[in-house]
């Protein structure tokens, strides 16, 4: 499971469209959109929401220059203190996509991992692939 700091969040939305590749551009209104289940390697899972970030530039009303997560169904909201995660383990350092993740715990409801997700490290991760 992936959890996603609410304080990063502008809001959230049913997403109808068909994007295949990581990363696009939308350069009608210049947002950027990251297709989770293609970067962690599950490009068969269908896509059916979009989780707009939080951005200091433009003010977070606008529908403009936004970072956009697209991801598979949102199964609930659920508040996890961000005290209760535990850094990721060094261990897990030699993987690809350890860096993007700010923490981990056991959820004994579920009986499943959650990662917490880092957006910023996310998005600094996404620009220096675009770059080299």
């Amino acid at each position: 499971m992936l959890a996603i700091p609410m304080e990063l969040v502008s809001s959230v939305f049913l997403y109808t469209g068909s994007e295949e590749k990581t990363v696009s551009y939308d350069s009608q209104k210049n947002n950027t959109h990251i297709l989770l289940p293609v970067l962690f390697n599950c490009p068969s899972l269908k896509t059916h929401h979009g989780i707009v970030l939080k951005d200091s530039y433009s003010g977070d009303n606008a529908a403009e220059n936004k970072i956009i997560l697209l991801s598979t169904e949102i199964e609930s909201e659920k508040e996890i203190p961000s005290d209760i995660f535990y850094p990721v383990p060094k261990a897990l350092g030699a993987l690809r996509f350890s860096s993007i993740f700010k923490g981990i715990v056991f959820d004994k409801q579920t009986g499943s991992l959650v990662l917490l997700l880092n957006p910023e490290q996310l998005i600094q991760s996404i620009k220096k692939e675009l770059i080299t």
